[in-house]
């Protein structure tokens, strides 16, 4: 049995990383039907390597899209949603892995709860040399819905923790370089539609959330992206002048604790 889902996994100079991503996709208990690989012009050997392991897979499950040049993960993943066929869309990134069972557990919570659109869960940090040390799932999966607020004061959804239902209209914003992932959540919830996050741990990074590596090492950036999300759904009426502002200050208070969680390490 196969789950009515497609992988997608940007990729940009990952070549050191992305075949233990691949692998932990290939090893589910519940396979999804297509994995889409999007070398986002690395200008390295990752092509190279991204079509080895379409070799060592199959081009019928691994596909392998190459774009002529870096344009950031919001394109190279809308590219690879724009190419999937099936019901459900399950996004990775290259640095990191699933827990072998993320897939049939959240897959079957979707189809059980038509609902909603959107699910992600809880992600562990694993140490690089050490053996995944995959956590039991509990039977009774629990759930907790993110409204409004909820979202627009933090962002809970991990990328490579997220599960959602294709057809949708939104798209990840090209035009932001960060956050592209926040922003598309807090579009989807405000849109009206219905998003959770269940208690199980399905993923694993590898580094720290911010400040160690990929797109999140640069603070500022971080904080600048945000800034500008609040600007945009302001400007479009979707939250008050008052709630930007709140959000504005919420998130400087955000930033300064991440220096100073950084700076301790």
């Amino acid at each position: 049995m196969i789950a009515s889902v497609s992988t997608i996994i940007p990729c940009y100079r990952c070549s050191k990383t992305i075949a233990r991503a691949v692998d932990s996709v290939a090893k589910q208990t519940l396979r999804p039907t297509e994995v889409i690989l999007v070398d986002d012009g690395s200008g390295d050997d990752t092509l190279e390597v991204l079509l080895q392991l379409q070799r060592d897979y199959g081009k019928d499950w691994l596909k392998v899209v190459a774009l002529k040049e870096n344009s950031g993960p919001a394109v190279a993943r809308n590219t690879a949603w724009d190419m999937a066929s099936h019901d459900y869309i399950a996004f990775l990134d290259s640095d990191d892995a699933w827990h072998p069972e993320k897939i049939a557990i959240q897959y079957s919570w979707m189809l059980k709860n038509p609902e909603i659109v959107l699910s992600g869960h809880r992600v562990v940090i694993q140490k690089e040399k050490t053996q995944f040390n995959h956590e039991r799932i509990p039977s009774n999966i629990k759930s907790q819905k993110i409204d409004r607020n909820k979202i627009l004061f933090s962002n809970v959804f991990c990328t490579s923790s997220v599960m959602m239902k294709r057809a949708i209209n939104q798209r990840f914003s090209p035009s932001l370089r960060y956050s592209q992932d926040y922003f598309l959540w807090i579009e989807i919830i405000l849109s009206g539609s219905q998003a959770k996050v269940l208690n199980f741990t399905g993923s694993y990074y590898f580094k720290h959330p911010f400040g160690e590596g990929g797109q999140t090492k640069n603070l500022l950036n971080g904080k600048a992206a945000e800034k500008e999300i609040y600007r945009r759904l302001c400007k479009s009426g979707s939250t008050t002048f008052l709630e930007w502002r709140i959000l504005s200050l919420w998130s400087l208070a955000k930033y300064y604790r991440r220096v100073l969680i950084c700076s301790l390490r």
